[in-house]
């Protein structure tokens, strides 16, 4: 039995779109997982953004209430970082393995992509770049880890889905005589 695929692989364009879409969909998840976990926890619901907003002005660290400004920094940072790394990924993984990836394959490889992210930025980027949200994911460090695998779990999802690169990522085949 020979098989012949149907559909194109995906070009370095869908990849890209598809690492966007499912960054920004991750990085959407792994927000709103820390902005519950540092409410329940008594930090504050904003604190995640004030946090990440800091890398510019430390004083933001420190914010109560609500800072418009602070907050927005906060989102932007934290929603470019989410694309950029997901464009990453899937351009990484999608030129190392031309073959075609299953949606698990996308989604494992999505979390093992976020547990690296975790640790290059917990234990050598923010030290350097912004110490108060690495002392303050510190704190709540297993919410900090499982949101990273959030992230990536959505990030493959989404890029296997057709949000992304859709059954391009899993060549559909036919039979041929």
């Amino acid at each position: 039995m020979a098989y012949e695929r149907t559909t194109a692989l995906p070009s370095n364009g869908m990849l890209a779109r598809g690492g966007v879409i499912g960054g920004l969909i991750g990085g959407m998840g792994m927000a709103m997982l820390m902005m519950v976990v540092t409410g329940l926890s008594g930090m504050g619901f904003l604190r995640p953004l004030y946090l990440l907003a800091a890398t510019f002005n430390p004083q933001w660290a420190m914010t109560q209430g609500v800072d418009m400004v602070a907050i927005l920094v906060g989102l932007m940072l934290h929603m470019m970082n989410s694309a950029i790394f997901g464009v990453v990924f899937a351009l990484v993984l999608g030129a190392w393995l031309r073959q075609g990836i299953s949606t698990g394959g996308w989604l494992i490889a999505g979390m093992v992509w976020a547990v690296i992210l975790f640790a290059v930025n917990q234990f050598i980027v923010l030290p350097i770049v912004d110490p108060a949200l690495a002392q303050g994911a510190g704190s709540v460090a297993i919410w900090w880890f499982i949101s990273h695998l959030m992230y990536g779990g959505l990030l493959g999802a989404v890029v296997a889905s057709p949000l992304g690169i859709g059954t391009s990522a899993n060549p559909m085949r036919t039979q041929s005589a």
